[in-house]
């Protein structure tokens, strides 16, 4: 029976959202917001990192989404290429506020480690998971001291589109390896569409109604993502 990728429950993300939310609020109140021009070196360091971390990931998903088109898993080659367009937009918008901070936006070319699709698969959830429960965490506790409610915020879309991320991956990988080459097919067949949030990055297999589940941005900024071809 094929599988059918959907997004996770409107009411969990919700309530997630809420907590962050909650969270946001209250790192605000802890402490007056920074003067203008004031700096925030552990605010812009954690940025500078996270924007190498998404730079490359962008470059790593395209690079999976071509090895995918040439070993013919086409609905892979698809979900690859929506991640990379996420991953694009969470790096430029740490880079938009690292100019507002007035940090480096420099991203050092690093190389990128490919395989075949199936292997490419296990690393692409091992890195959204260490994204999930190492990176977005440990960048929300470092920059909290300083204040900086965008940086925050921008930090915690991210961490959320991960999610999104490391699920549309694990219902791919639960049937590796024995049955990898029919349910891949079987994807191939039944993938429909995939959109991108422009705003913060959220990835979906359905285009969200009234707005967006991570950010709350009008419908019209979500955008359907081509496949590669």
């Amino acid at each position: 029976m094929g599988t059918k990728f959907v997004a996770a429950p409107a009411v969990g993300r919700r309530i997630f959202l809420r907590g962050l939310g909650a969270w946001l609020a209250a790192m605000v109140a802890g402490g007056s917001a920074p003067a203008a021009g004031e700096a925030l070196p552990q605010t812009v360091a954690a940025l500078r990192y996270a924007f190498q971390r998404e730079t490359d990931a962008h470059r790593r998903y395209l690079e999976f989404a071509a090895i995918a088109q040439r070993e013919s898993y086409q609905g892979i080659a698809y979900m690859f290429a929506a991640f990379a367009v996420s991953e694009g937009v969470h790096a430029r918008n740490f880079r938009n506020l690292l100019l507002r901070l007035g940090g480096s936006t420099v991203a050092a070319p690093t190389p990128i480690e490919t395989r075949s699709t199936k292997e490419n698969l296990i690393a692409a959830v091992d890195d959204e998971i260490d994204s999930i429960d190492r990176l977005y965490p440990g960048t929300l506790e470092r920059i909290r001291p300083e204040g900086d409610a965008e940086a925050a915020r921008l930090v915690t879309f991210a961490w959320e589109s991960e999610r999104q991320h490391r699920d549309l991956i694990r219902k791919i990988r639960r049937y590796s390896p024995l049955l990898f080459e029919q349910v891949a097919k079987t994807i191939d067949a039944k993938t429909g569409r995939y959109f991108v949030c422009d705003h913060c990055g959220s990835t979906t297999n359905q285009l969200p109604s009234p707005s967006c589940i991570v950010c709350g941005s009008a419908a019209q900024r979500i955008r359907p993502v081509s496949p590669p071809g």
